[in-house]
Parts: C-alpha cells; sequence; structure tokens
C-alpha cells in the first residue's frame, strides 16, 4: 500500500509543470472570487451587486448568463425569474423579450433598499468590469449561446481579459474553439463516495483531453488534503461557495487556488490578514 501511495504521489508531482505551463496568465491572476455579484448583501446579477462586489477589492466576480427570446444576453441564475421577483414572473427567460424582462424586478426578494432593480445585459456588464481591475467570470446556464458569448467578448476586446465557466462540458469546448486562448473550464464533480486519491484519479481521467487542468467542485465535495493531491496532479484548484473566514483560512493553508464566497468583503479581509501574517 505504501509503495502504491507513493507511486501515486510521484506520478503526480510529475505532471505539476507541464499542466500548469498551459494555463493563461489570467489563472494567475483570480484568488478571490465573489459570487453573482456581493450576494450577501446585494440582489444577485445586478449592477449594484457587482458594483459592490468590485468595490471590495475582490480579484473577480462571477456572474450568469442567459439569452432572451430576441436574442439579449442578459443575467440571470435561474431558467426563470421567479425566485428573484418573489414568484411575479415565472416565464423563462428564453421566453421572453428582453423588452419584458426589464419590467420585471429582479431587486424585489432583498427587500425594500432594492425595489425597482432590473437585470442587466452581458454587454452592459462587460463595460462596468472592463478597466475596474476585477476579472468578470461568466457563467454559461444556457448552452447554445456561446457564439452570442464569444462575438461579445471580441467586440470589446476581452477575450484575455475574463473567465468562462460552464456544468455544460460541451459548452467549454464551443469557447476554446470560438476563442482560442480564452480561460475556459467546467465546474462539478460529484465525489459519490470515493476517496480522495480515487476523487483525484476521477479528475485526471475525466480532463484528459483538456487544455486546462482545472478542478472546480463545490466545497460539500472537499477536504484540504483533496486540494493537496489535486494540487500535487497538476490542477488548479478552487472550489465554491465558501463564507466562513475559518473555512477560507484551512482551504488557503491547504494550497487552494481560488475559491468563491457569497461575501467578498470577508473574504478580501482574510487575505489582507493572512498577508500581514505572513502567509499566502
Amino acid at each position: 500500500m505504501k509503495r502504491f501511495l507513493a507511486f501515486f504521489l510521484s506520478a503526480l508531482f510529475l505532471t505539476t509543470a507541464a499542466v500548469q505551463a498551459q494555463l493563461p496568465e489570467i489563472a494567475g491572476r483570480i484568488r478571490t472570487m465573489a459570487h453573482r455579484g456581493d450576494y450577501h448583501n446585494a440582489p444577485d446579477n445586478t449592477i449594484p451587486s457587482l458594483k459592490m462586489a468590485i468595490a471590495t477589492g475582490v480579484d473577480s466576480c462571477e456572474f450568469d448568463v442567459r439569452r432572451t427570446k430576441d436574442g439579449v444576453l442578459v443575467l440571470s441564475h435561474d431558467a426563470t425569474f421567479a425566485h428573484a421577483s418573489k414568484g411575479a414572473c415565472t416565464r423563462a427567460v428564453s421566453d421572453m423579450t428582453f423588452e419584458e424582462t426589464q419590467t420585471v424586478d429582479v431587486g424585489a426578494y432583498k427587500g425594500e433598499a432594492w425595489k425597482g432593480t432590473k437585470c442587466p445585459t452581458l454587454e452592459e456588464t462587460l463595460l462596468l468590469f472592463k478597466g475596474s481591475g476585477c476579472i468578470p467570470v461568466i457563467e454559461i446556464k444556457q448552452p447554445g449561446t456561446e457564439e452570442d458569448i464569444a462575438a461579445m467578448l471580441k467586440k470589446h476586446d476581452m477575450v484575455k481579459e475574463c473567465a468562462i465557466v460552464s456544468f455544460d462540458h460541451e459548452s467549454i469546448r464551443k469557447m476554446w474553439t470560438l476563442c482560442p486562448g480564452i480561460y475556459a473550464y467546467r465546474n462539478g464533480g460529484d465525489r459519490k463516495g470515493m476517496s480522495d486519491e480515487e476523487y483525484v484519479q476521477w479528475f485526471i481521467d475525466s480532463q484528459k483531453d483538456c487544455p486546462y487542468k482545472v478542478a472546480n467542485p463545490h466545497v460539500g465535495n472537499m477536504n484540504p488534503n483533496t486540494v493537496k493531491l489535486l494540487k500535487k496532479a497538476g490542477f488548479t484548484v478552487s472550489t465554491w461557495i465558501v463564507d466562513a473566514p475559518e473555512k477560507l483560512n484551512e482551504f488557503l493553508d491547504a494550497g487552494i487556488d481560488t475559491m468563491t464566497t457569497n461575501r467578498p468583503a470577508v473574504f478580501v479581509e482574510v487575505m489582507k490578514e493572512r498577508e500581514k501574517a505572513g502567509k499566502k
């Protein structure tokens, strides 16, 4: 057993340099990531939420993109606005025109302070991030929108200044083809009772044809040892969603590259305290 483990770890270590050399430069700039903006304090996937996240000094900010019936790319996590509108609109975003989406109050669920908030377009969102120092991370929620997203990124010269994520591997493949060199990677990776070593091997096997080796599962599938083994295997390692300072520190101590949080201000403060203490 000891001989097998030594061989396993040695094989993982040998792959590291070759794999990491393939990563775009932007990957090294993403450490702290906000989830749908400042989700804790403002309605998610809205301009106010995104502005608040940028203001915290977070490295990057993830948001979700869908397409309206008349072809406009807008921000929405769910297929409908049912949650955001507190049940006032249950129609699918893809069945609504852009004009119709603008009649929906997507700040209602966060209270009176956000009354009248509308869902933004991808274009105005990209312009918000351009030059801000905060990297936009676009999650593709609707397969088939890849060409439109790629066209928008090219229009604003942001192919190399953003990241793309999706649970749909084919969406990621398309983005690699449409925008060569873009930092696009897949979300997910259900542990399903696997040991740490088996889980790492699953990532290795499932990403043999991927140009970028990125492991980005939900935090429920992760522990510090998994992080260390994935790092030795040459993966850039991230997870979501982590809000508690003690948990943020636990994974940072294990060497994780990126975490996504609903509380970007808390994460930024944790990073400042670590810097003061001489920790990475």
